[in-house]
């Protein structure tokens, strides 16, 4: 699985109309072969702080909507909204297997690993 961050830092005077933007794009882009999920977030302190979670399936499901038309208009536009650079970062990530337990009340948790 490979997931991406995005955090873009919003002009204030137009926060409503790039947010109107992003949830076109979450539509869009739920709809794409191999997205797990696509979500933007309000920061808590910093309200025009909006940080977007994507989970692919892999990285050529990924590839295929950065080359999607609804991506490049979106990029098009985005520009106008933004006070400075969007930030990026992506995780490549192995889906840990599932444990399942024989008991109802008992969930089996998978070992944690700290980062």
């Amino acid at each position: 699985m490979i997931m991406v961050q995005s955090t873009f830092h919003l002009v204030a005077e137009s926060k409503s109309e790039v947010l109107e933007l992003m949830k076109d794009m979450t539509r869009l882009c739920r709809q794409e072969h191999g997205c797990l999920n696509y979500e933007y977030f309000e920061g808590m302190t910093d309200t025009n702080q909006i940080v977007l979670l994507q989970e692919w399936e892999n990285a050529d499901c990924l590839q295929a909507h950065y080359q999607t038309t609804h991506m490049e208009e979106f990029l098009g536009k985005l520009g106008n909204y933004l006070h400075n650079a969007v930030i990026t970062r992506s995780y490549a990530s192995q889906d840990e297997p599932r444990v399942t337990s024989t008991s109802s009340d008992d969930l089996a948790k998978p070992e944690q690993t700290i980062h």
